[in-house]
């Protein structure tokens, strides 16, 4: 599959996936769904990622804090639109992903970093 996609074809959680591999798969699949984003980016030499033994994340990692909480860094390719406000919304849909989840206590900060921005599709390069 492509870079910053999941490289197990479902999506399902493992049957014994830790809080850090969950909650960095949850933000990774509310990111991808957000209006505006294009795709997650590994990085150059795929060092962005989350891996547990039965998947790859991606274009994002999920790094534990001193207090048990896990900081999540999600690296994106966005559509031109204004990314302020976009970053905005993923964070609240990471933040209400992670409530349903049962996860909130352990969602610690949400850093967004848009990597490159895509142009328009006929757009001159």
């Amino acid at each position: 599959m492509g870079e910053g996609t999941f490289e197990r074809a479902a999506a399902a959680p493992s049957p014994a996936a830790s809080e850090r591999v969950e909650l960095a798969r949850l933000a990774l699949r509310q990111a991808l769904s957000a209006e505006g984003i294009v795709r997650a980016d590994a990085g150059p030499l795929g060092t962005w990622m989350t891996l547990d033994r039965h998947e790859r994340l991606g274009g994002v990692t999920a790094a534990a804090l001193s207090d048990g909480r896990y900081s999540v860094t999600l690296h994106l390719v966005a559509r031109v639109v204004p990314l302020h406000p976009l970053a905005d919304r993923i964070r609240a849909q990471i933040e209400r992903g992670a409530a349903r989840a049962g996860l909130e206590q352990a969602l610690g900060p949400i850093d967004i970093v848009f990597d490159d921005v895509a142009a328009p599709t006929g757009a001159a390069v």
